[in-house]
């Protein structure tokens, strides 16, 4: 049993601090002092020591008009690196760039950010075009309107997907914008029957985007990896090309998750 005035060393102190981060995680709209204290059944003065720790550090940002602790911004700069570390970026690029020649368009490459409310890019081959889609490496665009997002949270279990949901807010960038929960949802049962998610003007007005999940080959019980898009101004975007493009993207996943299995054996 915990004792008040006993110190907190070593061991005892890492799996507080990180059960305190997973549950701020799970939590993206936040949550105040007391709540982490109840939910954690650590001390007050416990958590705030931490908590203070962690926000000085950036893992962990404090509103202090509302008292609220948000998940901080190193925990998406981490999640970028600890993807970019694998040998998997360097093989699956040959791929991004087959598609990029193919269509000479915008391809990405990203994965879900530390609360899984939003996708960081981790990968980019630019079209070589005057016009063409703005965005950097290490970018964050929302889950619900764009097509790596679809992707990723689609291969997440429907429990996993309510969590994420629960205090998600819904922005409206465009005409076009899913904005409520239950169009999200069913856009997610539309990716999981056709494979595929597209992404129709939904965050940027004149960009249409098609984006496809891999499988996680780490941790075969969350599907739910890396993802690669293509994104085309809708000027230059042909409905006749459809089809090439996702054959194109189920292309680039099924040679990466062939080399995969082949190094595995």
């Amino acid at each position: 049993m915990y004792q008040k005035n006993s110190a907190i060393k070593g061991t005892q102190l890492l799996q507080r601090t990180f059960q305190i981060v997973e549950l701020i995680a799970r939590h993206p709209k936040g949550l105040v002092l007391s709540e982490i204290s109840q939910k954690t059944s650590l001390p007050i003065s416990t958590v705030h020591r931490i908590l203070s720790f962690l926000n000085h550090h950036d893992y962990i940002r404090n509103d202090k008009e509302t008292g609220f602790y948000y998940i901080g911004p190193k925990f998406a700069l981490f999640s970028s690196i600890f993807v970019q570390s694998f040998d998997f970026l360097k093989e699956i690029r040959p791929g991004l760039e087959i598609i990029n020649k193919e269509f000479d368009e915008t391809v990405h490459l990203g994965i879900l950010n530390s609360t899984r409310t939003g996708v960081v890019y981790i990968d980019k081959i630019e079209s070589s075009r005057v016009v063409r889609m703005f965005s950097i490496v290490g970018q964050t665009v929302p889950i619900h309107c764009t097509a790596l997002g679809k992707s990723l949270i689609a291969a997440l279990p429907d429990h996993e997907i309510e969590v994420i949901l629960e205090n998600y807010r819904f922005k409206k960038y465009t005409e076009n914008t899913i904005t409520t929960r239950l169009e999200f949802l069913e856009e997610i049962g539309k990716v999981r029957r056709l494979g595929y998610a597209v992404d129709n003007k939904e965050h940027e007005k004149n960009i249409i985007c098609y984006g496809k999940s891999l499988h996680n080959p780490i941790n075969p019980i969350n599907k739910n990896f890396v993802a690669i898009s293509i994104s085309i101004p809708d000027y230059r975007f042909d409905k006749k090309d459809i089809d090439k493009i996702i054959t194109s993207l189920d292309n680039a996943v099924n040679r990466f998750e062939s080399k995969l299995a082949i190094s595995r054996a």
